[in-house]
């Protein structure tokens, strides 16, 4: 059979094997977009290899950042939490000295 650009010879042949002309038409411009070289399994292997490695070396990446992004949130709670006590005792200390004034 005939390269699988050569859309004539694939439609001639087709037709010749006893296929109508619009079916051989049809089959070998569909044929013709088949590429010559398709990825062999090693070249597959190879990609699904190299993916691997890119979403490996990506995680590691996207892990540190998690890292930073908690302890940067754990600096700020910590920091929101000792004013937010602060506040409460603050307000303690003031009601307390209200309440000593009015008794004294």
């Amino acid at each position: 059979m005939a390269m699988a650009s050569d859309t004539l010879s694939i439609s001639k042949d087709l037709r010749a094997a006893g296929f109508n002309e619009q079916q051989a038409n049809a089959l070998a411009m569909h044929m013709a977009g088949i590429p010559a070289n398709p990825a062999s399994r090693e070249d597959l292997a190879l990609a699904v290899s190299q993916l691997e490695s890119r979403i490996d070396q990506v995680e590691s990446r996207l892990d540190v950042r998690i890292d930073q992004v908690e302890s940067r949130l754990l600096l700020k709670l910590g920091a929101g939490m000792a004013a937010g006590f602060g506040l409460v005792l603050t307000a303690i200390s003031i009601g307390v000295g209200v309440i000593l004034n009015q008794l004294g």
